[in-house]
């Protein structure tokens, strides 16, 4: 009976942690969800997904998109069950960014890394929970990388190439991570058995892809990864004067990871890691896994300095999961330092844990109030709500002149009679308005921080002027934008 009741308490403990990890998970998550509006990008693949979800363009053909289609496919399911809200189109990046967690503890079990700390700092990470609650792309795509790598340290290739070509298909750099896969690999087969398991990893891999590729051909058009690199202004190597403007804007984000107490641990850590690794601890699993998961962290954060990609911090998000690795690296070091003198292993880990979660409480804390500016928006699109709501239920043909908000405006006006019409310059708006301004009630939306001079001179000579109707404001009391309506002079 004895026995009995210590195997359940045993088989309980497997997972009443990680269960509680990812419910903190989770609830620090919800905080940023419902704080923040659509960052344009947000509201640009959200519109994507609308036009899915209503049928006016299944295939995206009407569109040009520049990213592979599977989160847009899923944010419609999301609005068709829940409706045209924020929340639906965030949904699948919460879920995925909650299910990160479970991943993490699980791939890092099966490294030999200790489960409980790599998921702690995957719970906990700044960027992870202001990440989760967007529409961006990136947490789904970590999520599926995650899958493919706990697939595989399984011994399942079939399923870690299926689980990775998902990952593409919701964003191609998903690929990068494919050298990782193979190292990860190592730790599951058998020499004799690789040259088959690569075989089925492939044609796990290529059954997304060419679902991909089937679909982009479909639509017609452009293909997504040429209108990519069109967007990007092509792929190059940055020049001598970028070197570091952009070495100092990737590294800013750096403290978001984790918080300066873990930067500055890592700082520290790593370096000792790495010459225990090359010395004492040459010619072994853990280091070769160690130097593995640094040189690919060296790796991924080069290839975004030297080649011209923004400098946006979804870009780097991908690199974090990998740190949290190696943070479970170091943590077993110390829990080996600490047994030696407290003598058990189960108070050592128990002490390193509490050390994480003091680190990285306040960072995570500033995460959940939304007060770290990483993620999605946190405050310059406060008010777009109140600007689509007043223009609801104005009557088709009413126009909304833009040049600064077209992603957004798309989205919020999404069920609004009003056609949204681009201007380049003041005087194409003017000679619109020259045209058409007197058919039908105008408006424009114009950015607090933009200057209405240009465009009330250039309207004047056509006999128009701008009424504000409405201003917004930001969280902090910061004006944000003013709806004006455009009126013809009386005497015109």
């Amino acid at each position: 009976m004895h026995a009995k009741r210590a195997s359940s308490r045993r088989a309980a403990s497997t997972w009443v942690a990680p269960v509680l990890v990812c419910l903190i998970a989770f609830g620090l998550r919800l905080g940023p969800l419902w704080a923040n509006r659509f960052h344009s990008d947000e509201a640009l693949y959200a519109s994507w997904a609308l036009a899915v979800s209503t049928a006016r363009d299944v295939l995206l053909a009407q569109v040009a998109p520049d990213k592979p289609p599977l989160l847009f496919y899923l944010m419609a399911a999301a609005f068709l069950v829940i409706g045209r809200v924020e929340v639906a189109a965030r949904l699948i990046g919460l879920m995925a960014g909650v299910l990160s967690v479970a991943l993490m503890w699980k791939l890092a079990d099966r490294l030999a890394l200790p489960p409980l700390i790599s998921a702690i700092a995957f719970a906990l990470s700044p960027f992870a929970i202001l990440f989760a609650p967007t529409a961006f792309l990136d947490p789904t795509m970590v999520m599926l990388v995650l899958a493919s790598l706990v697939a595989v340290t399984h011994g399942r290739p079939g399923w870690a190439g299926v689980l990775l070509g998902l990952g593409a298909a919701t964003k191609v750099q998903a690929l990068i991570y494919l050298p990782l896969v193979f190292v990860c690999s190592l730790f599951a087969v058998r020499h004799a058995q690789r040259s088959f398991v690569i075989g089925r990893f492939v044609a796990g891999l290529a059954m997304p892809l060419l679902a991909v590729l089937a679909w982009d051909r479909l639509r017609g058009g452009t293909p997504f990864w040429i209108q990519q690199t069109i967007n990007y202004g092509g792929i190059r190597l940055i020049y001598a004067s970028e070197v570091m403007p952009r070495l100092i804007g990737w590294a800013s984000f750096l403290p978001y990871f984790f918080g300066w107490p873990m930067l500055i641990a890592l700082s520290v850590g790593l370096p000792l890691l790495l010459i225990y690794d090359l010395t004492r601890n040459a010619h072994t699993n853990s280091a070769l896994l160690d130097l593995a998961l640094i040189a690919f962290s060296l790796g991924y954060f080069f290839l975004h300095w030297l080649l011209a990609f923004q400098v946006w911090d979804r870009y780097i998000f991908g690199l974090m999961p990998i740190v949290c690795l190696l943070i479970g690296r170091l943590a077993s070091r110390m829990i080996e330092w600490l047994t030696h003198r407290i003598g058990k292993q189960s108070v050592a880990g128990c002490v390193t844990a509490l050390l994480i979660v003091v680190m990285m409480g306040s960072s995570a804390s500033e995460a959940w109030q939304s007060a770290i500016p990483v993620g999605g928006d946190h405050g310059p699109h406060d008010g777009i709500d109140r600007v689509a709501s007043y223009l609801q239920d104005f009557p088709y043909g009413t126009v909304v002149y833009d040049h600064w908000l077209g992603w957004t405006l798309r989205y919020y006006l999404w069920d609004a009679r009003t056609y949204i019409a681009y201007f380049a310059t003041p005087q194409s708006l003017a000679e619109d308005l020259h045209v058409f301004g007197r058919t039908s009630p105008r408006f424009i939306v114009i950015p607090a921080n933009e200057s209405t001079t240009r465009i009330e001179r250039a309207m004047a000579l056509e006999g128009f002027t701008l009424s504000p109707v409405l201003a917004t404001q930001d969280r902090h009391g910061q004006p944000t934008f003013t709806l004006y309506r455009i009126d013809a002079y009386a005497s015109r």
